[in-house]
């Protein structure tokens, strides 16, 4: 019943992020999606939604992570769940300790700025490991549901390594580029958040409807 029931907390915190995320669009329309990572939603009015957004993603994916423990017995599912449960950190973290206004010199950053850079590094690599990690453990368990948990875990990375490749290209110190790659960087950000929630459901789901 225990498992159900996170299963079922999962489905519904993941939602919330979603739902706090849309919302924060139609609140913050000066933010330009293509433009800005959803981290800069936490700066100025409505940032409490964004620290919502972060704390639901993280409560879904540790939900998740219970929910799993019965169900993943391999040792690769085991350091699934592991990473499942440092993404919950992370993301609890990054919901904690906003971000700094863009472009802060790293000397002068604030501890909620340099304590949100430590929630990226460890949230980010964590979450989308434990995505491919537990796509390929579940895929056996989920039936015709395994190849659109496996179709979604590779929306989740190549939206990682385009963000990636734009953050490269745009590299630090340099003075923005209103024309450069930088203004696309917020569409593989979003697609990737928006995609972890859809993957956090779908994982869910099977345990939930038991």
């Amino acid at each position: 019943m225990t498992t159900v029931f996170a299963a079922r907390a999962t489905i519904a915190a993941a939602a919330v992020s979603l739902v706090a995320l849309i919302a924060l669009h139609i609140l913050k329309p000066e933010l330009h999606p293509s433009r800005t990572m959803i981290s800069r939603y936490a700066l100025g009015p409505y940032g409490w939604i964004m620290a919502l957004c972060f704390a639901a993603f993280g409560m879904a994916s540790g939900s998740l992570a219970v929910a799993m423990v019965p169900h993943v017995r391999a040792p690769g599912g085991r350091i699934g769940i592991a990473l499942l449960l440092t993404a919950a950190v992370g993301l609890v973290m990054a919901a904690r300790f906003p971000m700094d206004p863009v472009n802060t010199p790293r000397a002068q950053m604030s501890h909620s700025g340099r304590m949100h850079s430590v929630a990226f590094l460890l949230g980010v690599p964590s979450m989308v490991l434990a995505v491919l990690v537990l796509s390929f453990a579940l895929r056996g368990q989920l039936a015709s549901a395994g190849w659109l948990l496996m179709t979604v875990a590779a929306v989740i990375w190549i939206s990682l390594i385009v963000m990636i490749a734009i953050m490269i290209k745009v590299g630090p110190g340099r003075p923005p580029d209103p024309n450069g790659p930088e203004r696309f960087v917020g569409l593989p950000n979003r697609l990737l958040m928006v995609a972890y929630a859809v993957w956090l459901m779908i994982a869910a789901w099977p345990v939930a409807r038991w």
